[in-house]
């Protein structure tokens, strides 16, 4: 599977609830994602961006299955998830483009 770092960004009535029932969020989020399949490796908050922001493994179809479970519950106001490699993947993948250079044909000339 593939790490995907995640930003959730809470609106006003999800910070308006954190503050009158506190409760642990980074549980919350460990819970829907191992109920989903999907990994979570590392938690952050911010509150000076209002997100919860989180390094996950996992696939497209489970991301699409947080994404509307979590949007859906009216916390928040929107998220994205981008896909992350590591350096090595990096490295491979620009070792193969060179190699590749010149054999695409542009519509363009």
């Amino acid at each position: 599977m593939a790490k995907y770092l995640v930003r959730a960004g809470y609106n006003d009535s999800g910070f308006k609830g954190m503050v009158s029932n506190p409760s642990d969020r980074g549980e919350a989020i460990k819970g829907i994602t191992a109920a989903l399949g999907i990994t979570t490796e590392c938690i952050y908050f911010s509150p000076s961006t209002a997100e919860a922001i989180m390094i996950v493994e996992s696939d497209a179809e489970k991301n699409a299955r947080l994404m509307m479970v979590v949007m859906s519950s009216g916390t928040f106001s929107g998220g994205s998830m981008v896909e992350l490699i590591d350096t090595d993947s990096m490295l491979s993948a620009m070792q193969d483009s060179g190699k590749l250079l010149g054999t695409y044909k542009s519509t363009t000339g």
